[in-house]
């Protein structure tokens, strides 16, 4: 009994050998996963001192404050500051180009220094923050009281002053710039989208591996001697598996909505846009499939590629956590990914409430994708089963 079952153990360890390509795919791609969230994780204090915040500074005080204040800013290593008025700070931190921006309100000068000397009520220190990137705010807003806090002692007793332990002579106004200004949905609808999109990806890796084991069967060779084209066949396999695709995120989306409670903004524009960046993502999860089984030569083989690209996507793309918390060289990659556009226009459409217009550069870009893989696997698809 035993020297069976060692025969068949053998037997398994074996064939698992012999394929080398899937066993480097196999320890290849848990590490790649392991060393990349390490990196992360091990460099994220580091990183976050490094890496600068974008921050925008409305100056409506224009008081010799407010200067120095800006001045120190711009010294500073954790911030890389520009100056705005507040209606372009208001659009950039609801589009997510910032995730922070400080209003200094008219009279905040002397009702600061009042505050210190006299005790009087504060003044409100706006803060326009971007609910999904939390981390890098709250990180932001201990070096910016404490410069502000600089600027406003100096202000009072000069510039060779220090006071420990005081009181902060201002209050710090937290204002979410999104649809939702409570900004409590936000991660769920974040991770929604993102895991809609990681499920799609893997969804359409099934669906190559099915392609592929219809060819391994001969079931493409009969197909050539009927009346069905190459193209004919590929556009039915794109549009059957982009209807079920769309399908999963309408499923994905409604549960979302009905547990966690948030919703695309009650604009006409929102509801075109939702759809149009879901019709689009869908495409590219249907197209992604194709590529996959057109480059793909054994099922085995494929399968571990592409888990591997679709967990890397995942990762660089925003669908684990906000593509923010990454380091600057990993942002600018992740303009080269379609999770990245899918998740940022679906973001846009739910919680950020942004106009049609954004969806529509998402769309665009997915659409575009879907045109590139289709080619791909029409050019490069196999239609004989690789001899044994």
């Amino acid at each position: 009994m035993l020297n069976l079952l060692w025969e068949l153990v053998r037997k398994d360890l074996r064939i698992y050998i012999a394929d080398r390509r899937s066993v480097m795919i196999s320890f290849v791609t848990p590490v790649i996963l392991a060393c990349f969230i390490g990196y992360l994780f091990q460099n994220t204090g580091k990183s976050a001192q490094a890496s600068k915040v974008d921050l925008l500074v409305v100056d409506q005080d224009h008081t010799d404050l407010s200067t120095d204040l800006i001045a120190r800013l711009k010294k500073s290593s954790a911030f890389n500051l520009k100056e705005a008025d507040e209606a372009t700070a208001q659009q950039k931190v609801s589009k997510g180009d910032v995730a922070l921006a400080v209003v200094v309100p008219k009279g905040f000068s002397d009702k600061a220094v009042q505050a210190m000397t006299e005790h009087t009520t504060p003044p409100d220190f706006r803060l326009l923050e971007d609910p999904s990137r939390s981390i890098v705010v709250g990180m932001a807003k201990g070096s910016l009281i404490r410069l502000t806090m600089q600027s406003v002692t100096k202000q009072v007793f000069g510039s060779s002053a220090r006071v420990e332990d005081s009181q902060l002579p201002f209050n710090l106004k937290d204002e979410t710039q999104a649809a939702d200004h409570k900004g409590d949905s936000s991660p769920a609808a974040h991770a929604f989208a993102g895991m809609a999109m990681q499920g799609l990806l893997f969804w359409a890796i099934e669906s190559a591996m099915t392609l592929l084991r219809e060819r391994r069967m001969g079931i493409w060779r009969r197909l050539r001697s009927s009346p069905v084209s190459p193209f004919m066949f590929l556009l039915a396999k794109g549009m059957s598996a982009a209807i079920r695709a769309m399908a999963i995120l309408c499923v994905v989306f409604g549960v979302g909505m009905a547990v966690f409670k948030f919703h695309i903004e009650p604009t006409a524009g929102n509801y075109v846009g939702f759809f149009l960046v879901a019709i689009a993502a869908s495409l590219m999860s249907a197209t992604f499939g194709l590529f996959v089984a057109a480059l793909g030569k054994n099922e085995q083989q494929s399968r571990g590629l592409s888990i591997l690209a679709v967990l890397g996507m995942c990762m660089l793309g925003g669908a684990w956590f906000p593509i923010s918390l990454m380091p600057t060289a990993f942002q600018m990659v992740s303009k080269l990914i379609p999770i990245a556009w899918a998740v940022d226009g679906f973001d846009g459409m739910i919680w950020r409430g942004l106009p049609l217009q954004d969806a529509l550069v998402s769309t665009v870009v997915l659409i575009g994708f879907s045109a590139a893989f289709g080619t791909i696997a029409y050019k490069r698809i196999q239609w004989d089963p690789e001899p044994a």
